[in-house]
């Protein structure tokens, strides 16, 4: 809800966040935590450097609830597009994976994210929703263990993928193509 003084427009706390979210996942996923800058952050969020510290008090709380909304978001459409196919769940989870890896900010803050890993607290954030999306995989009809880790796997692999641009290359390379098992 917005309120109205003057010539200047408030937004509420949560809008603020939404907008700080948005302009950490750009950030972070271009130069990664330790690389990304929350003055620039700040301005594209266009929330001056202190306010954002009051919404998010450390560069790595903003960095990890990054991670968790884009997290939130695969598991939210994915999971989702997997159960509304009970039929053939894994197929159309695939294209439903493939149509997120197009999102390439989404992409990368994933990969900033288990690059570090190294810190303990996002080591944990990234376990949990590993787990949690395997297990989700796992649970839906027809998929049996078995299928549900070779279709992590292969996500993974298509993620990387994607990071790496293999599809472009893969138009005038003959490797690239059998990599990706065009």
């Amino acid at each position: 809800m917005e309120k109205t003084f003057g010539k200047r427009t408030r937004v509420t706390a949560q809008q603020r966040r939404e907008d700080i979210l948005a302009a950490a996942i750009t950030e972070f996923s271009e130069k990664g935590l330790y690389g990304a800058s929350t003055v620039t952050i700040a301005e594209r969020a266009d929330i001056s450097h202190p306010n954002l510290f009051r919404l998010f008090p450390t560069k790595k709380e903003l960095f990890i609830a990054s991670i968790e909304r884009v997290l939130e978001r695969i598991k939210r459409k994915m999971i989702a597009t997997g159960k509304n196919h009970p039929e053939a769940p894994l197929q159309a989870m695939a294209e439903s994976w493939n149509q997120l890896l197009v999102q390439r900010e989404e992409l990368l803050i994933l990969l900033q994210g288990y690059a570090a890993c190294h810190d303990p607290q996002i080591r944990q954030v990234i376990r949990r929703a590993s787990i949690e999306i395997f297990l989700q995989i796992e649970n839906l009809p027809t998929v049996t263990t078995e299928r549900a880790h070779f279709f992590y796997a292969e996500g993974m692999f298509r993620m990387l993928a994607a990071a790496m641009d293999l599809a472009e290359l893969a138009v005038e390379d003959e490797a690239a193509r059998r990599l990706l098992g065009y």
